[in-house]
């Protein structure tokens, strides 16, 4: 059951910045931040960075979902390698990687979330606390919308708790809260998040917030 939390929900607080990506040969502005095509090379630093970011979450509030996190990484890029191509490893030359954005389209495997056509969901994002503010986030979030643009996509979609500040930049960024599907939805949603999250989230390197188990879901048109 661990296994199947251990990928939950990202989120990420949105600073102004630009990058280069070596893979696509895009240049935005000279911020030294450099976006890499996910390798076998990165998983370590990969993993102990999703492991930072999922110990904030925690399976039926006792059990931090980052256990087991590099095993888990290697397994899942072996058995889906396309998942690499939807992926970027954020790089800093002063501190090396510090982050990643992890992107599904559709038809590509998602345990928690059913991806429709046309859509890009935002699967993970995450960065390293001591690199925020230097336009990492945002050079990850723009090559996903880029990416998105190329493979055809119509809209972009992520999913945050409720109460996380990321959500006002995210709206800033152009994404709106969706209305859950129903009462029923909502409530169950709620449910599912106390019981096996627990009501307090407590971000690495953030202040600590109260989600009520609840989450929304964000989507941007893309032009």
């Amino acid at each position: 059951a661990v296994k199947w939390f251990h990928s939950l929900y990202a989120t990420l607080c949105l600073k102004r910045g630009n990058c280069i990506d070596n893979n696509q040969g895009q240049m935005a502005s000279p911020a030294p931040v450099t976006l890499e095509v996910l390798e076998e090379k990165h998983y370590e630093d990969f993993s102990h960075i999703r492991a930072s970011f999922l110990n904030s979450k925690h399976f039926c509030c006792c059990l931090p979902l980052g256990i087991g996190s590099l095993e888990e990484v290697r397994k899942t890029y072996t058995k889906n390698p396309e998942l690499k191509d939807v992926a970027r490893v954020a790089i800093l030359p002063d501190m090396g990687m510090v982050g990643f954005i992890q992107v599904i389209l559709e038809g590509m495997p998602c345990e928690i979330h059913n991806v429709k056509p046309g859509e890009a969901y935002v699967y993970m994002i995450a960065v390293e606390p001591e690199a925020r503010g230097r336009g990492v986030g945002t050079a990850l979030m723009a090559w996903a919308e880029q990416m998105a643009r190329t493979r055809g996509c119509k809209f972009m979609s992520l999913e945050v708790f409720y109460g996380n500040p990321a959500v006002t930049l995210y709206e800033r960024s152009g994404y709106v809260v969706k209305k859950p599907p129903s009462i029923l939805a909502h409530y169950f949603g709620c449910l599912f998040g106390c019981c096996f999250f627990g009501p307090v989230i407590c971000p690495s390197g953030s202040p600590s917030y109260c989600s009520f188990g609840k989450f929304h879901l964000m989507e941007k048109q893309l032009d």
